[in-house]
């Protein structure tokens, strides 16, 4: 689905972002690093908020670019900034580990769309016909 897609690459842009800083840094790290972060989840909020402004996807979804929005920021704010520091350590997991986090993630952004209203199952319908 297009909605989750965009929250799976966002999390993979924050990953390779992440480890490219993480290898650039030294001792005293942390406040780059929360630095990091909002710098991070700026960039994936204005791709989400790019996301929104897709009027087909909008109307195969029968849903405004203000509910969208609102339905990425809940995504970000439930899913993404919760469990940051795992994300930015997902390099060094095993492959179940990450695995377990990606799906961890994608419920949690399916419940929150479900919590504003789009229905999981016609948002991958809508993301298949776009293909």
């Amino acid at each position: 689905m297009k909605l989750f897609g965009l929250v799976a690459a966002s999390v993979l842009l924050t990953l390779s972002l992440g480890a490219q800083a993480e290898g650039e840094t030294t001792q005293g790290a942390n406040p780059q690093q929360a630095g990091m972060e909002a710098m991070m989840m700026q960039m994936m909020k204005q791709e989400m908020a790019k996301a929104c402004q897709d009027k087909e996807m909008l109307s195969c979804l029968e849903i405004n670019e203000s509910d969208c929005n609102a339905m990425m920021t809940g995504v970000l704010d439930k899913c993404m900034a919760p469990n940051f520091s795992q994300l930015m350590a997902a390099q060094g997991m095993s492959q179940e580990e990450r695995d377990a986090l990606t799906a961890e993630m994608e419920n949690c952004s399916k419940s929150v769309s479900e919590e504003h209203g789009i229905d999981p199952e016609k948002a991958q319908s809508c993301s298949s016909a776009k293909k």
